[in-house]
């Protein structure tokens, strides 16, 4: 039945641009469309935040419509057509999920290397093209990526708390968020900093607060944490830097775990530095999962000597990674976490 429904849905769409269609439908294109297709994204996520699942439904309906009315523009335009989408999207799910779908599994980098040079013919062996081309293939497929941050609140802000070791650069992975929330989304940003043990890191994120017109509140309680967050409530994001802590340090870390019980953030995301060895890593994530870890965000990777280290360590922790850090320039040198991009950096640390 529900084929059946899908079908009658898409008949409805090719009906409304054919000959005797409506006007307002054959009028539209790709570009004219944005707009509305963004307005009903944004209506998807208020009825999520709302809980109105009544709600909900009518609007994952008015999203649907809009798959099978770009899809078939792609048909008319000879570029694509509803089933190329579904069939795209059913065979990227079962890439991605290899321990469900498929007969080889892998855990670590190296395994994966193990399982193609099982899978490919001798012959296959010995061309370095194919081979680039199936480890790519494997890593992408493992690679879980949360994707970057998004809002979903139709009121108040969107909190964000960055922790980690010290010396991973998290003001600095502040600094580049913010200015691409603000500068780039044109989002409304607020900044607060509880590292107050570096007074560099207060003027650095003072620097970039002042550049950005964004405000920025230095905090010392989790009760004066929860008035700055308070104090923000017109703000569509608000960044929290904290402390840099020793995963040794359990007293540091039990204060930092009461800041973040009083700010509760939307979003916490450890970050980690790359250069790192996979043991301090591996220890650090075990020691803030007591605090709390919802995301990775892996920094320095333009001083890493090999990057395997992250498929390596989000495999093993069952994390996901939002975003990594490729050096010091504020906004550009951080990027959404890509499965294809990140498969790309591994291999060509292989090579």
């Amino acid at each position: 039945m529900t084929g059946q429904k899908f079908e009658r849905l898409v008949e409805i769409m090719a009906t409304l641009r054919g000959p005797n269609g409506c006007p307002w439908d054959k009028q539209q294109d790709f570009n004219s469309l944005k707009p509305m297709l963004i307005e009903e994204v944004y209506e998807v996520l208020e009825a999520i935040e709302n809980n109105d699942f009544d709600g909900l439904s009518e609007e994952l309906g008015d999203l649907l419509l809009h798959v099978v009315f770009h899809a078939h523009l792609g048909k008319e335009a000879g570029r694509f057509d509803i089933n190329a989408v579904i069939d795209q999207i059913s065979d990227k799910l079962i890439r991605r999920h290899p321990h469900v779908f498929g007969q080889e599994s892998a855990s670590t980098a190296e395994e994966v290397i193990k399982n193609i040079q099982t899978t490919l013919r001798p012959d296959q062996r010995k061309n370095p093209e194919i081979i680039r081309e199936k480890l790519a293939e494997q890593l992408e497929r493992m690679m879980p990526v949360a994707g970057p941050i998004v809002r979903v609140k139709s009121s108040g802000p969107h909190v964000v708390a960055l922790i980690g070791p010290t010396g991973v650069g998290k003001t600095t992975t502040v600094a580049k968020l913010a200015a691409n929330l603000k500068l780039r989304e044109n989002r409304r940003v607020g900044l607060i900093t509880i590292d107050t043990y570096r007074i560099a890191a207060v003027d650095q994120l003072k620097k970039y607060a002042d550049i950005l017109g964004s405000s920025l509140r230095v905090v010392t309680s989790p009760e004066e944490l929860k008035e700055a967050i308070k104090s923000m409530n017109d703000c569509e994001y608000v960044l929290i830097d904290t402390a840099g802590r020793s995963p040794a340090d359990t007293l540091k870390l039990h204060e930092l775990k009461n800041f973040l019980s009083v700010a509760a953030p939307d979003e916490v995301h450890l970050v980690l530095s790359t250069t790192a060895s996979q043991e301090c890593i591996e220890h650090a994530i075990a020691r803030f999962g007591e605090v709390r870890v919802d995301k990775i965000i892996f920094t320095k990777l333009d001083e890493a000597v090999h990057v395997g280290v992250i498929l390596n360590v989000i495999r093993k922790v069952n994390k996901s990674l939002s975003y990594i850090t490729t050096g010091q320039d504020v906004p550009d040198d951080i990027e959404v976490g890509k499965p294809k991009k990140l498969a790309q950096r591994i291999l060509g640390g292989l090579s």
